[in-house]
């Protein structure tokens, strides 16, 4: 997968066991690129070019941006349609039985109901179980007490119910430390996420770490976690 962008002279590349990292000192053009990959993540129109194997993506529906590590949302519409998804394989493939005779039960329920009363009912036809299921609110959580936690199981629910996605994680360095850094980067590298973090500041590198630099005065300057900017 590769990110493209005009003020970028290559592609960002996601490689195997590495994590890039694009550093932006400018504030406005880093103000200007967060906000940009944003919106793009929502489907608006935007600089950024996302590809898989020289073929298109469409930001809207692969690109992932996190800002706020402590409040991770999951209200995203593509996400609970997923979730949706995924819930009607397990009642249809996973559990035929159990949900055919929860069917059953609901619609004997109703004929009791229906009797009850004292005046004609008509109730909606189809399934049953989906409508009950969001009315329960079932829906993931995230249970993890600590961010990284938290985050780690985020990446993993997203992971396994979306596409090819890629997370952007902005100024993570400035809200983790380096030992919870190269935590993630191992689980990261193992589940072969595409992670790009977003930073405004060079800091100490970390092993895997891949930088693309655009200094105050927008010169460009890449370099790995074994080479030292001068």
């Amino acid at each position: 997968m590769r990110l493209t962008h005009p003020m970028l002279s290559s592609p960002i590349h996601w490689r195997e066991n590495e994590i890039p990292v694009l550093v932006i000192e400018h504030p406005k053009l880093f103000r200007e690129m967060v906000f940009s990959l944003s919106a793009q993540a929502d489907g608006e129109e935007g600089e950024f070019s996302l590809s898989l194997d020289y073929e298109p993506l469409d930001c809207g529906e692969h690109l992932y941006v996190l800002r706020d590590y402590f409040s991770l949302p999951l209200d995203d519409r593509k996400l609970q349609n997923r979730f949706q998804s995924l819930l009607q394989t397990v009642i249809r493939e996973e559990l035929p039985e159990e949900s055919d005779a929860l069917q059953k039960e609901i619609c004997r329920y109703l004929e009791h109901v229906n009797r009850a009363v004292d005046y004609p009912l008509s109730f909606s036809g189809g399934e049953y179980i989906l409508p009950l299921l969001k009315a329960l609110k079932c829906q993931p959580v995230l249970d993890g007490k600590e961010p990284l936690e938290q985050l780690i199981q985020y990446l993993t629910l997203y992971s396994g119910l979306m596409k090819n996605p890629c997370f952007v994680l902005a100024e993570a360095h400035s809200y983790f430390s380096r030992e919870e850094l190269l935590q993630f980067y191992r689980i990261a590298n193992y589940e072969k996420w595409r992670i790009l973090l977003l930073e405004q500041r060079m800091s100490n590198p970390l092993p895997g770490e891949i930088f693309c630099l655009l200094d105050e005065g927008l010169c460009e300057l890449r370099l790995d976690s074994s080479e030292k900017i001068r």
